[in-house]
């Protein structure tokens, strides 16, 4: 009869999971707030010109900041899980993200709750919506990418 040693904590494939999911459902109801305040979605109210123009330069803006800021932060957070230990789940969350990630986390947190306490308008904080989602959609596929390498790691053929 075999005996298996019971492995308290989360995998490193798991880790990686939690942060791409995190990423992504955040990026994504960021990105569709942001098209629903600057494009009044769903009654395609402003589909000129105009907000065609700067919600695609917000895009873009967000698809640079993704690969500039946020690659280069996923990245770190990509090698830190290679070195967890932590059995405990809760506390290993919060080491694999690290007090420089955590601290841009509240950051942008903060950041969209001053533009609405400072009662900026639906359409400025739609752009800026739609470009930090598209940064978080774009940079959340490292952590996909890299859970897929780890899960051939850990279960050998």
């Amino acid at each position: 009869m075999e005996t298996t040693q019971l492995k308290i904590g989360l995998t490193q494939r798991q880790h990686l999971w939690i942060a791409a999911s995190i990423w992504m459902l955040v990026g994504a109801g960021l990105l569709t707030m942001g098209l629903v305040f600057w494009f009044h979605f769903p009654y395609l109210g402003f589909l000129d010109p105009r907000h065609l123009g700067w919600g695609a330069i917000a895009l873009g803006i967000g698809l640079v900041k993704g690969k500039l800021i946020l690659d280069r932060t996923a990245n770190r957070v990509i090698e830190r899980v290679e070195t967890l230990q932590e059995p405990n789940p809760f506390k290993s969350i919060f080491q694999m993200f690290g007090a420089k990630t955590i601290a841009l986390i509240l950051a942008m947190m903060g950041i969209g709750i001053g533009l609405r306490i400072a009662g900026m308008s639906f359409e400025v904080r739609g752009l800026i919506y739609i470009a930090v989602g598209a940064a978080l959609l774009w940079s959340c596929r490292l952590y996909w990418l890299a859970s897929g390498q780890r899960s051939q790691i850990e279960e050998p053929s």
